[in-house]
């Protein structure tokens, strides 16, 4: 596979490009590096929001049918995800249509409208998605740990914020929101297919408009929690199963133990060879599903394991969880070490079949 290749304008806007001869499909991602952790006191919620309102229209596209269709009309996909610290617009398109997929995302990141008509709407849809996750038992446990983990800190809140904050969201919040974050110096597109990357910093120079470099990057507020004891959170709820997550303090993105924390995910519980799977699962039979991950971000992380069971076994399943845990500290098999690179080497080549994984694994490096 060929090497990617970046530049950087004169705006300060990075583009990434990886060249994939013989696919098929072009995927375009524009990561703007700002999320919930960029949020003030009283605009919780106010990058989900923005997220979901460059979709409603331009002077161009007037409407979000004329965003959208134009992409889905050539068989392609469009969307976009608001995360902590980064926030992701997508499209995959057909090679050939490739300068649809730019041109359209450029106008929805340049020109929005920010209706009035169409933010007090949206407020209507976010305000119903927050209830989703909040009746949803899995989500909402997730929601609960993040509380218990991170505090009264942006990553103890809901991404898309709470009904009364989003309530209060209005079109000269979000426009502030997008016109402090959403600079080029602050923004990365990246871009993988069968394209060639002279031809596509021609494009990107005439559709994107030039701005000036900001004089810093935009911060975030950086976190320090303290722990000393065991923390609990208890949700009673009238259902058959006991929905439970575990938490553990994990390290940011550039420690160097990320990778060996990686590996300990996939040795631990990820996948169905994973201790806890082998264990739990299929020795114990306590659970249907059982799973760790991990997020890394800038300054922080965490180490989760997460689950679903009987409410009569719940205490069984914590128990076997905590022994499978506590075992990691006598050490490792080799073997287990070997297979963990063999896992994470593979799924990485796996990953570059698909143009758009690989735009948006170019685009998380920055």
């Amino acid at each position: 596979m060929a090497k990617h290749q970046k530049s950087i304008l004169e705006s300060g806007l990075r583009v990434i490009s990886q060249r994939l001869p013989g696919s098929e499909s072009v995927s375009i991602l524009i990561s703007v590096k700002t999320g919930s952790r960029n949020e003030q006191k009283g605009q919780y919620g106010v990058a989900h929001f923005a997220e979901h309102m460059l979709f409603k229209g331009t002077d161009e596209r007037p409407s979000p049918l004329l965003v959208s269709s134009p992409i889905e009309s050539t068989g392609g996909f469009l969307n976009a995800s608001t995360g902590y610290e980064s926030t992701n617009y997508w499209c995959k398109v057909p090679e050939n249509h490739f300068l649809t997929g730019i041109e359209t995302l450029q106008d929805m990141m340049q020109n929005s409208l920010l209706n009035e008509n169409e933010i007090n709407s949206e407020r209507g849809v976010i305000i119903e998605e927050i209830k989703t996750i909040e009746d949803y038992p899995d989500s909402k446990t997730a929601l609960n740990l993040d509380k218990l983990m991170w505090s009264d800190s942006a990553l103890g809140r809901d991404i898309a914020g709470s009904i009364q904050s989003v309530q209060k969201i209005t079109r000269e919040t979000i426009r502030t929101f997008i016109n402090n974050f959403y600079l080029p110096a602050n923004t990365v597109i990246s871009i993988a297919g069968n394209i060639d990357h002279d031809t596509l910093i021609q494009s990107i120079d005439q559709l994107f408009l030039t701005h000036t470099f900001p004089e810093t990057q935009p911060k975030i507020s950086p976190i320090k929690i303290v722990q000393n004891s065991v923390r609990l959170d208890i949700e009673k709820r009238n259902i058959e199963q006991i929905h439970i997550h575990l938490g553990y303090p994990g390290v940011s993105i550039t420690h160097p133990d990320r990778y060996a924390l990686d590996m300990l995910n996939v040795i631990l519980g990820d996948g169905m060879s994973s201790r806890l799977f082998q264990e739990i699962r299929e020795r114990l039979g306590l659970v249907y599903d059982i799973e760790s991950g991990i997020t890394h971000l800038q300054d922080v992380g965490d180490f989760r394991i997460t689950l679903a069971v009987d409410k009569n076994k719940y205490i069984d399943a914590i128990k076997a969880i905590l022994t499978e845990v506590e075992n990691l500290k006598t050490g490792l098999e080799d073997s287990e070490v070997v297979r963990a690179k063999q896992i994470l080497k593979g799924r990485m080549r796996l990953r570059m079949d698909d143009s758009q994984a690989v735009s948006a694994w170019n685009a998380h490096q920055e």
